[in-house]
């Protein structure tokens, strides 16, 4: 059962890398709206899964993977914001 921890998190990590692409490729596969919210909340629940999963190698893809997406959806826009884009 963990082993499929992991492998469900890989694939939630090769989804979310899709979207990601397509949406910056300007090509509409869900809504502009709901794309930020579902990679942030597909990436956590990748990386809680492989956090469960059982040790190997496709635990570490699993977390970096969607750690790598939480640090581009979310961590790199709130530090470009607050130290670059700070002034009006």
């Amino acid at each position: 059962m963990k082993k499929y921890f992991n492998v469900i998190s890989v694939i939630i990590c090769g989804l979310d890398i899709v979207v990601y692409i397509l949406f910056f490729s300007g090509i509409d596969f869900v809504p502009d709206e709901a794309v930020f919210p579902l990679m942030t909340v597909g990436s956590i629940i990748g990386v809680i899964l492989s956090w469960f999963g059982s040790t190997g190698v496709i635990r570490n893809i699993g977390i970096f993977g969607n750690a790598f997406i939480l640090l581009f959806t979310v961590i790199g826009p709130l530090l470009v914001r607050a130290l670059i884009w700070n002034k009006p």
